[in-house]
């Protein structure tokens, strides 16, 4: 009897459990960015995002792990949100790296959407805007919004763009000129 019992509640918790996983993470997109360096990490994270109207709210490294999170950005819902009838749209970004190698970090980037629509109209709530925000599935506008900043990321960090400290008048399309050479 208790072998039964057993059988039919594992497989139930199991179900439980990743139910409630997947209602946490509703409303976020998870990417992969790749390898990056601490200085690439800490610097073109933190200038792509603020290139799109993200201030940077948490900005702390420790000796394994990185992470820096924007505060939340309210813009307008996408046209695919509006017809599901969001008045209101907020979007954040959370950056985190664990350590690979002594000064190579992978990347993920999240970025987590909210939103508010209209209280239902009833007698009771009519006229009254919406006040709670809730998380919402990401739509194809959404994604493809979250795509363009990482994109951008992981173009920044793990395509191995890198500053090196040649001077800029030794510097000819990329390629750092000979000091003795002639044009």
């Amino acid at each position: 009897m208790r072998a039964r019992l057993l059988l039919v509640l594992l497989p139930t918790a199991a179900v439980l459990v990743a139910c409630a996983g997947g209602l946490a993470r509703l409303g976020t997109l998870d990417h992969s960015v790749g390898r990056g360096s601490f200085r690439d990490i800490m610097v073109e994270v933190p200038a792509v995002l603020e290139r799109y109207g993200y201030a940077i709210y948490e900005n702390r490294p420790t000796n394994s792990t990185l992470y820096i999170a924007t505060g939340w950005q309210e813009r307008a819902p996408f046209d695919d949100e509006a017809e599901e009838g969001v008045e209101y749209a907020r979007t954040r970004f959370i950056a985190r790296g664990r350590k690979a190698g002594p000064t190579i970090y992978t990347l993920t980037i999240s970025a987590e959407n909210q939103v508010m629509t209209p209280p239902d109209t009833t007698p009771e709530t009519a006229g009254r805007p919406a006040t709670e925000w809730s998380l919402m599935a990401p739509t194809d506008m959404y994604r493809s919004y979250v795509r363009e900043i990482t994109t951008e990321i992981e173009m920044k960090v793990d395509a191995g763009l890198r500053k090196y400290d040649a001077p800029l008048d030794r510097v000819v399309l990329g390629n750092a000129t000979h000091p003795r050479s002639r044009p």
